[in-house]
């Protein structure tokens, strides 16, 4: 094609045809500009047509995170509220007027002694923003991914922290008491040591313990669930927002 037209501009010339050269050679440039103009206008368009996948591939994992988010919290919470009963029924026992020591001792085996830190296993918030790609959605979504990514992180924290101060008050009675087992069961035939375990000034000690351990405990869970309805609500508007642009 190129050969082509550098033949037509030779003959033009060799003919003394200036004008015509002259109008055939701007001609040409015209629609060499064209032809670049309508290769970038078609290499824009390509490059939007992928950007606009990746961001509905960004969407939907999105969506899914959600998805696995709710079923988190659901979990996790319903984890809680089993544990809130066994708290109140103990609080039952507990209030009972001038209850041997031993009974109340006794009555904190039937508590949820396992602690449950907060994690949400979901990342894509995280990808976006230590790629780039958060650039991608729009500004009125992207700030309230952010807006939600950090809460969950100050939710993740807030339960670690507290669940620590649990953990440690609840390991200052295992390091001077051992284990449940160990006071209930495998010393009974040792009355001497029986005794020495149960003085009430060391059951005193260990139901202070007990008792730090189960208010950070709680702490940290009635936390979390206040939090979990935050995030909830936040999910469900960024999922409008998210739905409307896949037009869904």
């Amino acid at each position: 094609m190129i050969k082509f037209f550098r033949k037509i501009r030779q003959n033009l010339l060799l003919d003394g045809k200036i004008g015509k050269y002259l109008k055939y050679a701007i001609g040409e440039i015209i629609l060499v500009v064209l032809g670049i103009l309508i290769a970038l206008q078609l290499n824009n368009l390509n490059d939007e047509r992928k950007t606009e996948n990746l961001r509905q591939v960004y969407y939907k994992q999105l969506l899914q995170d959600f998805k696995n988010d709710k079923a988190y919290i659901e979990k996790t919470s319903l984890a809680i509220d089993s544990n809130m009963v066994k708290i109140r029924a103990f609080k039952e026992i507990y209030n009972q007027p001038n209850l041997p020591i031993i009974e109340i001792v006794s009555a904190t085996g039937n508590l949820d002694w396992r602690l449950y830190n907060v994690q949400f296993k979901t990342n894509t918030i995280h990808t976006l923003q230590n790629t780039g790609d958060i650039k991608l959605i729009p500004p009125t979504i992207r700030e309230q991914l952010i807006r939600l990514d950090k809460y969950k992180e100050e939710t993740e924290e807030a339960s670690a922290y507290n669940n620590g101060e649990a953990g440690k008050a609840g390991a200052t009675a295992a390091n001077r008491y051992g284990t449940p087992e160990f006071a209930y069961k495998n010393i009974q035939n040792q009355p001497k040591l029986r005794e020495r375990v149960f003085e009430e000034k060391n059951l005193i000690e260990l139901l202070i313990n007990f008792e730090r351990c189960q208010h950070m405990k709680a702490k940290s869970e009635k936390g979390s669930l206040i939090r979990f309805e935050k995030i909830l609500s936040d999910m469900e508007e960024i999922e409008i927002l998210i739905n409307k642009e896949l037009k869904l």
